[in-house]
């Protein structure tokens, strides 16, 4: 009987995980809808047998109730959850939560980008694989591949044909996931009227002329 000390506990069971804690510690966010499930006026929320349940997700309110009791929002390495654990916070109205999570939600997430060169045959191509879809999207975007096509088969002695035509090739793209361009020398043909692919890559704005002569 009497009122409760704030001394005493409470457990919650949320989604089926069993949390205990004291009394003292939820009474510290007293604006928080979690003040008011101890209160009794949430009237969602009924003790059950010594227990208040939650029907919310009970992994993310471990970080929740971490919060509760250390006024700091320290999440493990690997933790990627952020929109989730956000919407948890807004739920049990835990405002200060809330904003500690906004400067995770604007960071952009990093996406992978692995580049593999493929010899295939007399041909050679990059193929550069994305985590991130709008990456490649963006990366086909920035990389223009031209093929040379001498329209006169003597050299000159210059490094470059007296006449040549470029012609641009649009990378292909697998799925959404990859971007495939060939480089280098097809070297089906001899030197004098090979085919030669040079690759256009504006990165950061930094236009970069890169030529690929690949020795066979």
């Amino acid at each position: 009987g009497g009122r409760m000390s704030s001394q005493e506990l409470v457990t919650l069971n949320v989604g089926g995980k069993i949390f205990t804690t004291r009394f003292s510690t939820i009474k510290q966010f007293p604006a928080s809808r979690l003040a008011r499930m101890l209160d009794g006026r949430d009237q969602e929320f009924k003790m059950v047998g010594g227990q208040i349940f939650v029907d919310r997700d009970g992994d993310l309110f471990s970080f929740i109730l971490d919060f509760l009791r250390t006024h700091q929002l320290l999440l493990p390495t690997e933790f990627s959850d952020y929109l989730r654990l956000q919407r948890e916070a807004l739920f049990y109205e835990l405002r200060s939560l809330v904003d500690l999570l906004n400067p995770y939600l604007l960071q952009p997430r990093p996406a992978l980008v692995e580049v593999h060169f493929l010899s295939r045959n007399t041909q050679a191509f990059f193929r550069v694989f994305g985590s991130c879809s709008k990456t490649i999207e963006m990366l086909t975007g920035r990389i223009t591949v031209f093929t040379e096509q001498p329209s006169a088969p003597t050299w000159n002695g210059n490094f470059f044909p007296p006449q040549m035509t470029l012609l641009p090739l649009p990378p292909q793209r697998p799925s959404y996931h990859d971007l495939v361009f060939q480089c280098g020398s097809d070297s089906t043909t001899d030197n004098q009227t090979g085919v030669r692919y040079f690759v256009l890559c504006s990165i950061s704005l930094v236009y970069q002329f890169v030529m690929f002569s690949l020795k066979t």
